[in-house]
Order: structure tokens, then sequence, then C-alpha cells
């Protein structure tokens, strides 16, 4: 394979030498991208998409230079080609091309159609166009084949509220509530539906604040002998 600093620039993103073959790089890329961290990377921060977006496009070059973009996809291994097209998904996903993110996530489910993560985005995009019944049997089908998606749960939540279907919406947000108590906006889900359903939240009792003094009473009062008879 002929270098030249395109390449090698390539190469570098991967820690890879300038005499590492197509195989080395296809295989550094392909375990880079599927980090745990970029397996819901629309939403992560902005600092995770910038490193898929370095990886990604690195990969492209390189590919692009050594003559093989054009590459037969035929010819490797069924969960290898998932991988290269929804890679391709997410990227276009980050770019805000939703069609083009879309066409990719369905061609990736033809290759595997239980993966999460895949029909989670495939949710997500068919929410944006407000095609919420096809939205819907993904994300059934992503509580089914992982009932601790708490994404999942949210997501079948925010169809039924955007819906109106307000009793449908409470226990979905529920159940996130329960995997996932540190999801902020979830509690924000939950009053927007209680109100609406004209349920009241249980008030707590405030708690007895007690001065210093006070407490030394109140201890000494659970202290002292009883009196006798």
């Amino acid at each position: 394979m002929e270098t030249n600093e395109t390449v090698i620039r390539s190469l570098k993103v991967f820690n890879l030498k300038e005499n590492a073959s197509i195989s080395d790089m296809r295989a550094a890329y392909l375990e880079r991208t599927s980090q745990k961290k970029f397996q819901k990377i629309f939403f992560s921060d902005e600092q995770i998409e910038k490193e898929f977006l370095k990886y990604y496009e690195a990969y492209m070059v390189y590919l692009k230079n050594v003559d093989e973009d054009n590459v037969d996809l035929s010819a490797y291994p069924s969960d290898m080609v998932f991988k290269f097209i929804f890679n391709q998904g997410i990227y276009h996903m980050i770019r805000e091309q939703y069609m083009k993110a879309f066409e990719k996530f369905q061609e990736a489910f033809k290759l595997n159609s239980n993966d999460g993560a895949l029909l989670l985005y495939l949710s997500i995009l068919l929410i944006k166009r407000k095609n919420y019944y096809a939205a819907e049997k993904y994300l059934l089908k992503a509580a089914e084949l992982d009932k601790n998606n708490d994404d999942a749960w949210f997501y079948l939540g925010e169809i039924y509220l955007q819906t109106g279907n307000l009793n449908k919406a409470l226990p979905m947000f529920e159940t996130c509530k329960i995997l996932n108590p540190l999801r902020s906006e979830v509690a924000v889900k939950l009053k927007e539906i209680k109100t609406g359903l004209g349920i009241e939240s249980p008030v707590k009792a405030p708690k007895e604040k007690l001065s210093f003094f006070n407490k030394i009473l109140k201890k000494f009062d659970k202290t002292k002998p009883p009196d006798k008879v």
C-alpha cells in the first residue's frame, strides 16, 4: 500500500504505524466506534460526538486514499457490515441529516432487527416525523429485548403524552423513573401528566425544626428514668 501524508494522518488517529494494513485499520476503526459511549450518542455530550466524528472521518478519508471507498460489503461478515452501516447512520444523525440517517438505520435493520440502540434511533427519528405508530412498534420491541432500557420506556411515555393518552403515558414514565432515578426530565413529565389527570402528589409533612437546646431536651426526655408510682 502506497502511503501519503493524508493516509498517515488517518492512521495516527488510531495509533497505527505507517505500514499498517487495511485489515489493521478496519479492525481499529470498528473497535473504537463500538465503545459503549457511542451506542447512545444522540443522548451524549458534544465532546463524545466530536470523538466519534474524528474516528469516522479519519476512516473514510483513509478508504478514499487507498481506493477502498467503493469496497464490496458483501465480502464481509454480516455483523461487520451491520456496524459499518450503523455508523453511517450515526454520522448522518450527528450532522442532522435525518433522512439519510433513517435510510441507513433501515438498511442496518434488515441485517439485525434486535439491536437495542438501532431500535431506539429509528424510533426517535420517527417521533421527529410524528409517525408515532411506527415509533411505538420499535420501542415496544426495544423494551421487550431489554426491560431495563429506560430510554425505551421514556420515549414510549413521550409518544403517549404527545398523543394525549395520559393514562398510558403515566406508567411508562414511572417505570423509567424506577430504572433511572437520576433522569431529571422524568419528574417534569410525571408532574405534567398527574396535573392533567387531576392526581395530587402526596404532601409530605414538614419535619420539625429543633433548636440546639430543644434537641438536647428531647434527647434527655428519652433517656431519663420513668417516674416512680
